[in-house]
């Protein structure tokens, strides 16, 4: 039968070794690129131009956490629905509908955004 598969080896018995990889010798940590990398050139500055201001403080970080829950069809679609009509993204619809809904319930009334 092997005779008629000409690009299996002839003999399965005989064990073949490994190859080394062309990097073997390359520790990763120790890498060095072969070119220096170029160094940009700073685009010359018009004299009419102002200096942008230094920001001051830390930039805002929002506080969310991940959700991920599935939805019935008919839910999607309504998401959907509002996120085209404009009410914003899935998030600011999911997030007000949950405000609107549990808002005065659980003590947190209901915020306009």
């Amino acid at each position: 039968m092997s005779d008629q598969k000409p690009e299996r080896p002839g003999d399965l018995r005989t064990r073949r070794r490994p190859q080394a990889a062309a990097d073997e010798r390359v520790d990763p940590v120790d890498y060095r690129q072969t070119e220096p990398a170029p160094t940009p050139v700073p685009a010359p500055a018009s004299p009419n131009a102002t200096p942008p201001a230094p920001r001051r403080g830390r930039p805002r970080r929002e506080v969310t956490v991940p959700f991920s829950t599935r939805l019935a069809l008919d839910v999607q679609d309504l998401i959907d629905a509002a996120v085209d009509g404009g009410e914003g993204t899935i998030r600011n619809v999911v997030e007000e509908a949950i405000r609107e809904k549990y808002g005065q319930q659980y003590g947190t009334e209901a915020k306009d955004r």
